[in-house]
Formats: structure tokens, C-alpha cells, sequence
């Protein structure tokens, strides 16, 4: 009797310890949070970047073509002149003496000339009467050609003496800028001397940039296509990017491309050219041109951040309807900005995973937000 009371209580007592022998089911994660961007079409341009150096259209040394002293300078560092403006004035009065002189020279030599032709004139009325020989005859013929060619140096010495007389004037051959002048009233100069100033003209700036052989056969190969077929060529229109990131506010124009081919680099010079009018450029600068190929058209943009690579190429991750994270491999081309332009693998309405990719797989579900509905 007694063993039978022990084992109806222990038979509880059993249960009870392996009911607590087991663990509690651990509660099931939820879906890990991505955050999504939906493919949209938009306005897409094809640009290709390069980077570039300005360079002035017009950049000349200003040097004195005579010797003589500066007794005039008519501008300010940094000034922006004209052309035809008086820069620097040389003392004339050397020059205008040379050329009294030389007047009064021609001035002889034009009166022995007239002395000349009459006696010629003369001596040919009295050789047929016999009043004259043959030998006077051919004296006064040799008289006046050689009067004729002392009033001819005459007047040589009488112009470089008026262009001499002009050079004491030195003038702006174009509007610009001027630049530094270590020379002062009194200086002397010469035409070995330094240049008197730096005079550049900053409107309009050019811009060179260096295009390979290839790219540039590429294009003129489709715009011979294209003038085939009756249809304008690809217009190329170039931006400038300054040094501190910003677009420069005026649109350039291709001027042309270099006539040969660097041998070293395999590549042509391109040079464009930009309006400047409040002088923002400077030669010398380090820009990026970026050139634009035709009109903007529809096109697909993916974040960089969202591209994934591995053996097989480069790939995104795509949430579908049911909220389930597919791979789909991707062909992309040129950058715009922060995002890829997409030529093959994705379609417009896919919600592309761009903010936590570490934590999903193929297959897994997700709590999928979309990046433009955050706050």
C-alpha cells in the first residue's frame, strides 16, 4: 500500500521537472529595414569630362621697337584698356629732328630730280639738230637716273623716319588687361629691353582640353553618317567646372581641334571657347570641361551607392511586390552626379536597395521604405 502512494505522487513530481527541462521557442525576428529608391525616368544628357587648361585668345609682351626714355605712362596695373590706348610715350623729339631732317633731304632730292628731267628734256631737242653729242646725251640720261634713285632713298629715309616717330607712341593692339610695369617715367629702353608690360585679353577665354584619336574618329564618324542621311550633325556643347566645384555661369562654343595628333599621348587638342565677361577666368587656370552630346533624352539613373560588383559584373538589389529582395545584374554607363546612368537590367518601377545592402540576401523578406517619402 505504501509503495503505491509514492508512486502516484511522484508521477506528477516527474512531469513537472521535464515540463521545466524545456527551453522556451525564441520569438521570430522581424524582416530587416532597407531603404529603397524607385526607378523613374528622366531627362538624360551624355557628357564626357575632361580636364583642362585656359588660355588667353590674346596675350602679348609689350616691348619698345626704338631707344629712347619714357617721359609718359598712361595706365594702372590691373587696368583694363582699349585698344588704341597710349600706354607708354618715348621722348620724340630725337625722332622728330631725324625726320626734318630726312624731309629736307628729300626735299634736295626732289629738286635735282626736276633739274634733271628738264635738262634731259632739252639735250633730246638739240641731239637731233647735232647741237649736242651722243656722249652729253648719254651724261644727262645717267644724271637723271641717278636723281631719280637719290629722291627714291630719299623718301625710304623719310618713312622709316615717320614709322620710327610713330614707335615713340606705344598702344594697346588690342582691349585687355594690363598687367605688372617695373618701369617708370625717366627709364630708358631699347628693343633688347624687357617687355614695358603684360597685356592679355580675357574676353573671350579658351579652354584646351585633350580628346583621344579614337573618340574624335567615333564622332566625325556619326556625323558623316548622319549627313548621310539628310540630318544635322551631333551638337556638342562644353561647360565649364571651376577649380572650387562650381559651373561656370557661360555656355562655350567648339572652336576647333588640332590639325595633328600628339604621337605621345595619342590624343588631339580641342579648344573651346567661353564668354568672360566679369573676368572670373584667368589664363593659366586648371578647369574640367564637360562636354555635352546632343539633347537630353529619357534615361534610367541608379545611386553609386547601391551598385554592388562581384566575378559576375556589377549588380543591384531590387525589392519585388511581395517585399522579397531579387538580384538583377546591371549594365551601367557615364556618371551623373552621385548616380549611374543605366543601360541594361533594370525597368522603370523597380525599387533598387540603396541603404542597408549588408543585411539581405537573395530571397530574403524586408520592411522596404522609400528614401523620398523619408522626412
Amino acid at each position: 500500500m505504501r509503495r503505491v502512494i509514492t508512486l502516484v505522487i511522484l508521477a506528477p513530481l516527474t512531469a513537472l521537472l521535464m515540463a521545466c527541462g524545456e527551453e522556451a521557442a525564441p520569438p521570430q525576428a522581424p524582416p530587416p529595414a532597407v531603404q529603397t529608391v524607385t526607378i523613374a525616368p528622366e531627362q538624360v544628357a551624355t557628357v564626357f569630362e575632361y580636364v583642362a587648361r585656359t588660355r588667353a585668345q590674346e596675350d602679348a609682351q609689350i616691348r619698345a621697337r626704338i631707344s629712347g626714355t619714357i617721359i609718359e605712362r598712361n595706365f594702372e596695373e590691373g587696368q583694363a584698356v582699349n585698344e588704341g590706348d597710349l600706354l607708354f610715350r618715348i621722348d620724340p623729339r630725337p625722332y622728330q629732328a631725324a625726320l626734318n631732317s630726312a624731309q629736307a633731304t628729300l626735299a634736295r632730292a626732289e629738286s635735282a630730280a626736276q633739274v634733271a628731267e628738264r635738262n634731259l628734256e632739252r639735250g633730246l631737242q638739240l641731239v637731233d639738230s647735232g647741237f649736242i653729242s651722243k656722249a652729253e646725251m648719254d651724261q644727262l640720261e645717267g644724271e637723271r637716273d641717278s636723281t631719280r634713285a637719290a629722291l627714291e632713298e630719299a623718301r625710304a629715309v623719310v618713312q622709316k623716319a615717320e614709322i620710327d616717330l610713330g614707335f615713340t607712341e606705344i598702344q594697346a593692339p588690342f582691349s585687355g588687361t594690363a598687367g605688372r610695369s617695373e618701369l617708370s617715367i625717366g627709364d630708358l629702353v631699347n628693343p633688347t629691353s624687357d617687355a614695358l608690360v603684360t597685356l592679355v585679353q580675357l574676353d573671350p577665354m579658351l579652354v584646351d582640353f585633350d580628346v583621344t584619336e579614337q573618340a574624335l574618329a567615333d564622332a566625325f564618324k556619326v556625323n558623316q553618317e548622319r549627313q548621310a542621311r539628310g540630318e544635322p550633325p551631333v551638337r556638342y556643347t562644353p561647360e565649364l567646372k571651376l577649380p572650387n566645384g562650381e559651373i561656370f555661369p557661360e555656355e562655350g562654343t567648339i572652336n576647333y581641334a588640332d590639325n595633328r595628333v600628339n604621337p605621345g599621348t595619342g590624343t588631339v587638342t580641342v579648344t573651346a571657347g567661353f564668354p568672360n565677361p566679369r573676368g572670373i577666368l584667368l589664363p593659366g587656370q586648371f578647369v574640367r570641361v564637360e562636354l555635352q552630346r546632343g539633347d537630353p533624352t529619357p534615361g534610367l539613373l541608379v545611386p553609386q551607392p547601391a551598385v554592388l560588383t562581384d566575378m559576375q559584373g556589377q549588380y543591384v538589389f531590387v525589392v519585388d511586390d511581395s517585399d522579397t529582395v531579387v538580384r538583377k545584374n546591371v549594365s551601367l554607363g557615364q556618371r551623373d552626379g552621385t548616380r549611374l546612368v543605366v543601360e541594361s537590367g533594370l525597368e522603370e518601377g523597380d525599387r533598387v536597395i540603396v541603404y542597408g545592402i549588408q543585411k539581405v540576401r537573395v530571397g530574403m523578406q524586408v520592411t522596404a521604405t522609400d528614401i523620398e517619402a523619408q522626412p
